[in-house]
């Protein structure tokens, strides 16, 4: 006798988010040890995944989290955020900046570095960089980079947009990112 095509079979074949692994499991299945990486699996949540609930985003901002680089919508005037997926503080409030040695920053607001100000650092990561002083070192933004008359950058840019006024040196690579990218 062959089964109604709506009925669902007595096992499912899934793989373990953790190892990626190969498991063949009950479909009245709970939970279940790996066979390959013996961690715990939710197995009713992979055969039934739920239905994820409808959250507004009127007002929110959407960013991508510095540690996980996953989404987070965040309301607009957040000075900061937590990640529910891996609990990163994310910054998103600007920086006005004189003096910054050997330390990385971090953040989804603009970066504003004053008139003779310098920035020794390996990376920063902002949302858009104002520079009226000397930066050594790599600026990744999510959006523009602007080199203000006596601004110097040396170093790697990321960016959507990147000026430089009369007067601004850029010595490095840069690389665009498109208007899709986050």
């Amino acid at each position: 006798m062959s089964p109604k095509s709506n009925e669902l079979p007595e096992t499912r074949n899934i793989a373990c988010p953790y190892c990626n692994g190969s498991l063949t499991v009950s479909v009245n299945c709970v939970s279940i040890p790996c066979n390959h990486c013996n961690k715990h699996i939710n197995a009713k949540e992979i055969i039934f995944p739920p239905e994820k609930k409808r959250i507004s985003h009127i007002g929110k901002k959407k960013i991508l989290c510095f540690k996980c680089n996953r989404e987070i919508f965040t309301d607009e005037k957040a000075q900061a955020t937590t990640c529910q997926h891996c609990y990163n503080s994310n910054d998103l409030s600007d920086h006005k900046v004189k003096t910054l040695l050997g330390v990385n920053l971090e953040t989804y607001g603009t970066l504003h570095l004053k008139k003779r100000g310098i920035i020794e650092i390996s990376s920063i990561h902002v949302g858009n960089a104002i520079v009226k002083g000397k930066i050594n070192g790599d600026i990744n933004a999510m959006g523009t980079v602007e080199i203000k008359k006596k601004g110097e950058v040396y170093g790697k840019i990321t960016c959507r947009k990147l000026i430089v006024n009369k007067g601004g040196v850029f010595s490095g690579k840069v690389k665009m990112l498109n208007s899709e990218t986050n």
